[in-house]
């Protein structure tokens, strides 16, 4: 009984040894250079946007965005964090970092439609809010999405050591896991905000980046 007892923890140590492994084999690292990053405003934006991808996508905090370019105004729906005070400052603080000027207009809660399931309507985010945020100089897409991934860092809460910045090299190097995120999404996120990456143009080549992450306000 005592070998059978023995032979079964062996078993449970073996397997929590082997997935945490296969946990680490999932960590990948990319270096992406950015030529364009030069100074503390684009260093900024294109962490930022690597922070997005590499944390951002793993956090677990439901989030959305949609932006009215026209009005100038991003509606953040998030969590009931959004009516603390502390958190509206560190939201707008993160948005001057980028450049722009931004002021929390309201934050109410704002469920979305309900929508009709088998067993009849259904409502899939009883709890979300939504902060109004009028942003003062966001003309195009390619500010959109720097103001976009300026509200992820605050999200987020703080710089990550999965992302990592050479100012002399003009280099970001990320670790990421490679199950849910690819060198491409990083790469992309920061063409989107305007940086050439690696092989990627800034604005993916055009005039403009497309919107990345958010939804143009109809």
């Amino acid at each position: 009984m005592k070998l059978r007892t023995g032979l079964t923890v062996a078993m449970v140590i073996a397997g929590l040894m082997a997935a945490v492994s296969c946990r680490r084999t999932d960590m990948k690292k990319v270096t992406i250079s950015v030529p364009g990053m030069s100074d503390a405003r684009s260093i900024r934006i294109v962490t930022n946007a690597a922070l997005d991808e590499v944390v951002g996508r793993v956090d677990g905090i439901l989030h959305d965005y949609e932006v009215d370019l026209a009005g100038q105004v991003v509606l953040y729906h998030e969590s009931g964090r959004l009516l603390a005070p502390e958190y509206q400052r560190r939201i707008v603080a993160c948005i001057s970092q980028v450049g722009f000027k931004a002021v929390v207009k309201s934050v109410r809660l704002n469920p979305p439609a309900l929508v009709q399931t088998l067993d009849g309507p259904a409502q899939t985010w009883p709890d979300r809010y939504t902060a109004v945020l009028a942003v003062t100089g966001m003309k195009d897409h390619t500010d959109a999405n720097i103001v976009v991934d300026a509200i992820a860092y605050a999200r987020i809460g703080r710089d990550d050591p999965r992302v990592s910045v050479n100012k002399r090299a003009q280099e970001l190097v990320a670790r990421y896991e490679s199950l849910v995120v690819a060198p491409k999404n990083i790469e992309f996120a920061i063409a989107c905000a305007g940086f050439d990456a690696n092989q990627i143009p800034a604005r993916l080549g055009g005039v403009d980046s497309i919107p990345h992450g958010w939804t143009p306000v109809k």
